[in-house]
């Protein structure tokens, strides 16, 4: 609907003649790394995908228009501003009916790129259970949305900060493959793996594409995730990770810090206490993540 939305003309043109276009997510510039590393992350992923021959389509909402396709003043308003929301599918609207600027998450992304017609989406980290869902029920909304709207996901598993064990699970509930592109095991984000074994490991970019197709030619709905971990040499050790995490919980919950604000919190904080490992890791397994998703992507396109 032209009322809501502004699409680039190149991602348009790459639509309408069936090239390959790869989605990226806003929260990452506002919420995600501080200015002006977001700015230099965003920019690297955009590089990337071009790269790859596949075409960027970075997604926010700008004046409460989505924009698709971001240009050099929407970064600037994402990266720089304090009044940008984080939008998920429960508050989409509310951004667009109140003309605000709000950064896309996982689960608004691929539902706004999948109406359009774009297939692959590269991220970092896919929200899921949080830890202590059992008494606070807080639960990302990507993994419904996962399991609701067809996109092929590249990323390094979901944060480290959630309870992975559960998260896991919870993906084979809804139904979304857990697909591992050259590893057998869910990968931790900031460390390599967890001892969760995928649904499947393909080992090249052609197996993987022709099991995308398998599942588009008996209608199967839904996304398929597909892991990529974080490059071994930035990978951070598990035992680490579980400690700053720890730390970083017991300081969030001594300032009563909770629900939307919780994760940018306990990133920052994990950042501080690694002396920015952590942020290092983001970095590299995010831009990893999009080279992939834009070598697959092409790949697609080609067949």
């Amino acid at each position: 609907n032209n009322m809501y939305f502004d699409i680039s003309d190149e991602i348009q043109g790459a639509l309408k003649n069936n090239k390959p276009v790869v989605a990226l997510e806003s929260t990452l510039i506002s919420h995600g790394l501080p200015y002006p590393k977001n700015l230099e992350v965003v920019k690297d992923l955009i590089a990337v995908v071009r790269l790859s021959g596949s075409v960027p389509a970075t997604i926010a909402i700008i004046n409460g228009r989505v924009k698709i396709g971001l240009n050099e003043k929407d970064m600037d308003i994402l990266a720089k501003s304090e009044n940008v929301e984080k939008v998920s599918r429960h508050n989409l609207a509310i951004s667009l009916n109140n003309k605000s600027h709000a950064a896309t998450t996982v689960a608004s992304t691929i539902y706004l790129a999948s109406l359009i017609g774009i297939k692959f989406f590269a991220t970092g980290g896919i929200g899921g259970v949080h830890l202590e869902a059992d008494n606070t029920f807080d639960i990302s909304s990507d993994l419904n949305e996962l399991s609701k709207t067809s996109m092929y996901i590249i990323c390094s598993g979901a944060k480290s900060i959630l309870d992975l064990n559960k998260t896991y699970e919870k993906l084979e509930t809804l139904g979304v493959p857990r697909i591992g592109y050259n590893t057998d095991y869910m990968p931790g984000f900031w460390y390599y793996h967890t001892d969760k074994k995928v649904d499947h490991n393909y080992k090249s970019i052609d197996d993987l594409i022709n099991y995308l197709i398998v599942r588009e030619n008996i209608k199967q709905n839904g996304s398929v995730l597909i892991f990529n971990p974080v490059p071994k040499d930035k990978a951070i050790e598990k035992n680490l990770i579980n400690n700053w995490i720890k730390s970083s919980i017991k300081k969030a919950k001594e300032k009563s810090i909770n629900g939307k604000d919780l994760t940018p919190y306990l990133i920052n904080e994990i950042n501080t206490l690694s002396k920015n490992e952590t942020l290092n890791a983001n970095m590299e397994l995010i831009i990893n993540n999009a080279l992939i998703a834009g070598k697959l992507a092409s790949r697609y396109y080609a067949n």
